[in-house]
């Protein structure tokens, strides 16, 4: 928690501005990266989608390409941990004396970008947030703010990463005051809302204005709202196994890599690639999966029972492996095939459901449970999908359920 009040100086309103700037930059270059990396593993060209890149790859080059990029980037992982261990935003927010070091940081989040745009199946956002954040502590040491100043925007810099690389100011806001802050301090909600505005803008010319994801047609009706009440409970349930998943994968410290660590990141990476022979949209951080249920529409059971398995098991593969990335759009693209699988079965009992605001709402609620976060969920994907105004309100139902259970059943840490 912030021990003294935020105080707003010149120094500091120039601080808000640069590392705004600095996050979009970042944002944007990371994003590039990413690209470039999808590109030449799966090997497509032009403006197709990641998914379809995947699809149009061999199976023998998923494998294959998957398993070189695990070999390369595993020795550099294994010697950034292995001399030093690596700092991470939330312990950085914990201890003031914990300091995010520049060089390993830059280094990690490129091997973080590497990963997921190889096809590891975990989110982009970790490696914006880590560099976001490196780039605020430089910012706050050069001007030499208090402990409050850099405090603040640590975790504002975090959250305007996020935004940044998924054009979602809101969210990144909302996500570094409400899971990083914990604070209602209208001058610290300022500052996040200024610093993730500021970052999105500078990322727009390479992450674009558009929608992360462009929903299909839909309509809110009778089973949507059924299923944005028994939302709340059976994503709480199954965000709660999510992370006690992802808990257990992650029981191998990876800040003490072993020797067998390249082996287990090149063989974690090679056993996600045979799995994406079958099924290509569990690659990456989910947005195939998420493109699949929110953009026609239509798949079937069987394969959507498949992905409700397989993305959570192939996620704590890479954990297990000794990967590192975020777990924000991985969990909510699981929560996007629940919703998905039931607006079947509720068609089928009320006739026509949209599975598109079905899986919308899955995904929220499933975030809203692994988060601990049910404002930044709904945000989150209300921004992602630039989502009409008849998407909030089940949304917002299916959210605040989560959040009652959170509250009168908080899961121990």
């Amino acid at each position: 928690m912030v021990s003294s009040p935020l105080t707003v100086t010149p120094r500091y309103l120039l601080a808000v501005v640069v590392v705004g700037l600095g996050s979009g930059v970042a944002g944007a270059a990371l994003t590039l990266l990413l690209h470039a990396v999808q590109r030449v593993v799966f090997g497509y060209t032009g403006s197709l989608t990641f998914l379809v890149g995947v699809e149009h790859a061999s199976p023998a080059r998923r494998v294959i390409g998957m398993t070189i990029a695990g070999v390369i980037i595993a020795p550099a992982w294994w010697l950034l941990r292995s001399r030093r261990t690596l700092v991470s935003v939330p312990a950085a927010l914990r201890d003031e004396q914990v300091r995010l070091p520049g060089a390993r940081t830059t280094v990690d989040a490129v091997l973080q970008i590497v990963a997921v745009g190889a096809g590891a199946s975990l989110g982009r956002e970790g490696a914006p947030r880590q560099l976001a954040g490196a780039i605020a502590v430089r910012v706050g040491e050069w001007l030499a703010l208090d402990a409050t100043q850099r405090r603040v925007l640590l975790a504002c810099a975090a959250g305007a990463g996020l935004g940044a690389v998924y054009n979602t100011p809101l969210a990144g806001a909302a996500f570094a005051v409400e899971i990083l802050l914990l604070t209602t301090d209208l001058l610290q909600i300022g500052t996040a809302a200024v610093v993730s505005a500021v970052a999105v803008v500078v990322a727009w010319p390479v992450v674009s204005s558009d929608p992360t994801y462009v929903i299909g047609a839909h309509r809110v009706g009778g089973g949507s709202w059924i299923w944005a009440v028994l939302a709340g409970p059976l994503c709480w349930a199954a965000g709660r196994g999510w992370l006690a998943l992802m808990a257990a994968a992650k029981s191998r410290d990876p800040d003490s890599p072993t020797r067998d660590l390249p082996w287990r990141m090149a063989g974690a990476m090679c056993a996600v690639g045979v799995v994406a022979i079958a099924l290509p949209q569990i690659t990456g951080n989910g947005k195939g999966i998420m493109q699949t249920v929110t953009g026609a529409g239509t798949i079937g059971a069987g394969l959507l029972a498949l992905l409700v398995i397989a993305k959570p098991l192939v996620t704590a593969l890479c954990l297990r492996g000794g990967l590192v990335g975020g777990l924000i759009t991985p969990s909510m693209s699981t929560g996007a095939a629940i919703g998905a699988l039931v607006s079947l079965g509720l068609g089928q009992v009320l006739g026509s459901t949209s599975m598109v605001v079905c899986a919308m709402v899955g995904a929220a609620a499933m975030l809203a449970a692994t988060q601990h976060a049910p404002i930044t969920a709904a945000v989150f994907m209300l921004e992602l999908a630039h989502a009409p105004w008849q998407l909030m309100p089940p949304i917002f139902v299916a959210v605040a359920v989560v959040g009652m259970l959170e509250h009168r059943l908080p899961m121990r840490r």
